[in-house]
């Protein structure tokens, strides 16, 4: 049997592409599949827990089969003259561009099929590169570590992708209402995933700061963990889980309407009953849908075509 490797970035930066990468070779490791995680460095990550092997990309085998980030060019050129067979996990068709590097297509650096997170992203790649097979292998939510925990009022964001909106936003809210200007914010900068699911558990809103993404793995585990999630999808034209029943959502770059969709989520908080609990309760059913099980099993179908036998 072939083995898996996924070439990464260095797994200390933190970002959930690498964290999306980490769960395929988890999901592969279990199905009895030799797969590992390579990168320039070497080193396992520092911000989530994996017990997946991380290796230095020197320990390539010429028989490997090789998995790319979609965003890469150096390397798609390291390994652009050898004989292994490669894929991309395109987490991200707006980042396209800096993997190809200024060439047509994926085929050129060797790359036979790829690898979707979403079906949006499956629909751009059978457009962007039609010749190349594309499957949906969707990540999942650990709803063992994302889960509600006792609620305070307090909103919780991950502001890296919308700092000047972040900043708006806050002013905005707290001008919009005195009783709001108690409301705890906390800003997760560089947090591990460990603090994260903390946070998010004790928090009673989750303000989404997403932008230009596929689908947004952070909005899922808001859900999970039981916040009321307003603010922005990040993803043009709408994501696979976003509703009005499972979030007050904003339209993208809208500061203004944002603001009062947390300001609506804050006073729903607050209020709680029925229409609190529907929300919260629509979101978890969404979050559900992202389970360990169907990622594994949709991960499992594109590799035993990818790899017949």
């Amino acid at each position: 049997m072939a083995r898996i490797v996924y070439l990464s970035w260095p797994a200390g930066e933190i970002a959930g592409g690498i964290k999306a990468a980490f769960q395929h070779v988890e999901l592969l490791r279990a199905a009895g599949h030799d797969a590992v995680v390579a990168t320039p460095d070497g080193m396992p990550p520092r911000w989530f827990a994996t017990d997946v092997p991380v290796e230095r990309l020197e320990a390539v085998r010429r028989d490997d089969v090789l998995v790319f980030p979609e965003n890469n060019p150096s390397l798609f050129a390291r390994f652009a003259t050898s004989a292994q067979r490669k894929l991309v996990f395109c987490q991200n068709p707006h980042y396209v561009f800096q993997g190809l590097a200024g060439r047509g297509s994926y085929a050129d650096w060797g790359v036979s099929a790829l690898l979707c997170p979403s079906r949006n992203v499956v629909d751009f790649a059978q457009r962007r590169f039609p010749g190349l097979r594309a499957f949906h292998t969707p990540f999942f939510v650990d709803t063992e570590r994302f889960r509600p925990a006792a609620k305070a009022m307090q909103v919780a964001c991950i502001p890296r992708k919308r700092t000047l909106e972040f900043g708006a936003i806050h002013d905005l809210v707290r001008a919009a209402d005195p009783s709001l200007r108690e409301v705890r914010w906390n800003a997760l900068q560089g947090a591990t995933e460990e603090q994260v699911a903390r946070v998010l558990g004790e928090s009673a809103v989750y303000l989404s700061l997403a932008r230009l993404e596929a689908h947004s793995l952070a909005i899922l585990e808001a859900m999970a963990s039981g916040c009321i999630v307003a603010g922005f999808v990040g993803v043009p034209g709408g994501s696979d889980s976003s509703s009005a029943a499972n979030g007050l959502w904003a339209a993208e770059d809208d500061v203004q309407g944002c603001a009062v969709r947390v300001v609506e989520a804050l006073r729903l908080a607050a209020e709680g009953g029925p229409k609190r609990d529907a929300m919260v309760e629509a979101a978890r059913v969404t979050a559900a849908r992202w389970s360990r099980k169907a990622s594994a099993r949709a991960l499992m179908d594109a590799w035993a075509e990818i790899l017949p036998g």
